[in-house]
């Protein structure tokens, strides 16, 4: 006999246990389970005023609870731990059931486990989420990707639980076919790496310049709303949030250290983990052939702060030169340089993902898609409006540096002029800062000198061939020996 909840939770960590409020607090009634009772227990209590939240013990109490189709969502960690949880749920539930995975898949695996599912008669989506623990409470973005018909079925609790655009529109849409879904939120992962780096590498260059803690958190505060060719608040974001933040942080007992006057950051160990999704997403970019320099940097950049013993022992031999003072015009540049190398980093993600889409056949629809990292997750900011209008206008845009050819054309010169003051002026690092100018000059250049170079020496010493550019066909010439 069927029961009366609408959908069911399980993994009640911090994601998991923030969605399940926020499902309950949009009148659906709610099914919870924990591998641990204990936990089970726990959130209960914590949550004993919500009557439309059920807990479960057992599978069998899962399905006992649900009505039919039975529809469950997955908030467990990615990999092994989901596997054997949709084994167990296999097990409980019926023909046309809904198993919904919600972790940071690698989208290969989604693709398989819909196959394995819908062979048994189960049906299955494979959907990532942004927004980490306040969005999972307060309305995230999801990236759902699979079968339509499942997303028909299960649409009205996510929709209504995700966050909202500025147009009204939930940041909830279907994305294609198989791994669809797990694949955008790959490469919005990606993009993450590199946003984040980004924002450090203007503390670092800040920091190079002598600013003090104080003006470098006005500086950054005031681009909050700071105009830029007709855009308001241009650099608006959760990111630029909480890069404030951090940089204004003392230092305090509950991060471990003691109060003072020292800044959290200063006392922060310059080593950065990952999950993997970055490394994942940069993987596939090359695989397909696709240029995601700054993805690519992002990742390498974080590798980096792995080596911190090698590079203390290489710092007391190699000693490179100290950063100088700065001008209002050395901020502003550095302000359109941010907001380029953001916009060539957008590029970037979203042509991988046109270029996967149609190695794929994921039946991607970019404009739908690039609407919902507008509000809820963690990559939403005023940027990805222009950004939406732009694919919307026009849906074949050759690339998205094409939409913001005025904001290029006019900013260019100071995104080098910074580039240069802090190249040869210091020695702070700025991969992705440099990364992002190189994509954009080379995906500007209709003809790459390098590239007819490298063409001719492949066929110097390996009789590769090249191509021509004034007839077809592969060519080869004829070399004098040179070994």
């Amino acid at each position: 006999m069927a029961g009366n909840c609408d959908v069911a939770v399980l993994g009640l960590s911090t994601m998991g246990s923030n969605l399940a409020l926020n499902i309950a607090d949009k009148g659906f009634q709610v099914a919870v389970y924990n591998r641990t009772t204990e936990t089970t227990d726990k959130f209960m209590k914590a949550n004993e005023s919500y009557k439309n939240i059920t807990a479960c013990k057992t599978y069998d109490d899962l399905k006992a609870a649900l009505k039919k189709p039975r529809r469950a969502l997955i908030l467990v960690q990615a990999g092994a731990a989901t596997d054997a949880t949709i084994e167990q749920l296999c097990k409980s539930f019926e023909k046309d059931d809904i198993i919904v995975d919600c972790g940071n898949a690698r989208f290969q695996d989604q693709t398989r486990r819909a196959e394995e599912l819908e062979a048994k008669g189960l049906r299955f989506l494979g959907m990532g989420i942004s927004g980490g623990e306040e969005g999972a409470r307060k309305g995230p973005a999801f990236f759902p990707g699979g079968t339509l018909s499942v997303w028909e079925d299960i649409k009205d609790v996510i929709e209504a639980a995700a966050a909202k655009a500025s147009d009204g529109r939930p940041c909830a849409v279907m994305n294609g076919k198989g791994g669809a879904g797990s694949c955008v939120k790959m490469f919005h992962n990606a993009a993450e790496y590199a946003i984040l780096q980004i924002w450090g590498e203007v503390y670092a260059i800040l920091r190079e310049w002598g600013a003090p803690s104080a003006k470098m958190a006005d500086v950054l505060s005031s681009w909050k709303k700071k105009e830029g060719m007709g855009h308001k608040a241009l650099l608006s974001s959760y990111m630029l949030d909480i890069t404030v933040e951090v940089v204004k942080m003392a230092d305090n007992e509950g991060a471990g250290g003691k109060t003072g006057g020292s800044l959290l950051v200063e006392k922060t160990l310059d080593w950065v983990g990952s999950k993997g999704t970055g490394l994942w997403s940069v993987q596939e970019a090359l695989e397909a052939g696709c240029p995601t320099p700054s993805l690519a940097e992002a990742v390498i950049s974080r590798q980096f702060t792995l080596f911190k013993e090698q590079r203390k022992a290489i710092s007391k031999t190699i000693k490179l030169p100290l950063g100088t003072s700065y001008t209002d015009d050395d901020v502003e540049d550095l302000f359109w340089a941010t907001a380029l190398a953001l916009i060539s980093t957008y590029a970037q993600m979203f042509d991988c993902l046109r270029v996967l889409d149609l190695k794929f056949g994921f039946g991607l629809n970019l404009p739908a898609t690039t609407s919902t990292f507008r509000a809820g997750c963690i990559l939403q900011g005023y940027l990805l409006e222009p950004m939406t209008k732009a694919f919307e206008d026009d849906p074949n845009l050759p690339n998205l540096l094409c939409g913001f050819t005025k904001e290029i054309q006019a900013n260019l010169p100071r995104y080098k002029r910074v580039m240069a003051k802090v190249v040869s002026e210091g020695s702070t690092g700025t991969p992705v800062f440099l990364a992002s100018l190189s994509y954009i000059q080379m995906m500007a250049t209709e003809t790459i000198p390098s590239g007819q170079c490298v063409a001719l020496q492949r066929d110097v010493f390996g009789r590769h061939g090249f191509k021509r550019v004034d007839k077809e066909g592969d060519f080869n010439c004829k070399w004098p020996e040179l070994q």
